[in-house]
């Protein structure tokens, strides 16, 4: 009885880093293909799942592999630096308070 491997990881980590979790259900590729599908589906952050299909000796060859293009980068938020206080405007004399010096 042979069983698949599925690993999962997320944006900028490396397959054999990824969570690997065993599946006696998936028996060809159509199988893999929309569990990959429903997969993504649940969880936005996947962006990608192969499949590996071991037999009982350990051997394994590749079943599906599926890379999530819908998947974005969240936006860089770009430092921005403090804005300076505008500096009121001093308030002009009148012509009584030259005169006086006040």
């Amino acid at each position: 009885m042979s069983a698949v491997e599925i690993y999962v990881c997320t944006k900028g980590q490396a397959l054999k880093e990824g969570k690997v979790t065993y599946s006696q259900s998936i028996y060809d590729k159509k199988d893999a293909e929309e569990d990959a599908l429903a997969r993504a589906k649940r969880n936005a952050k996947i962006h990608r799942i192969a499949y590996y299909k071991v037999n009982d000796e350990g051997d394994f060859k590749m079943l599906y592999s599926y890379t999530n293009k819908a998947l974005n980068a969240p936006p860089k938020v770009e430092a921005v630096a403090p804005k300076k206080r505008k500096r009121k405007k001093p308030v002009k004399k009148t012509f009584w308070q030259k005169l006086f010096g006040l």
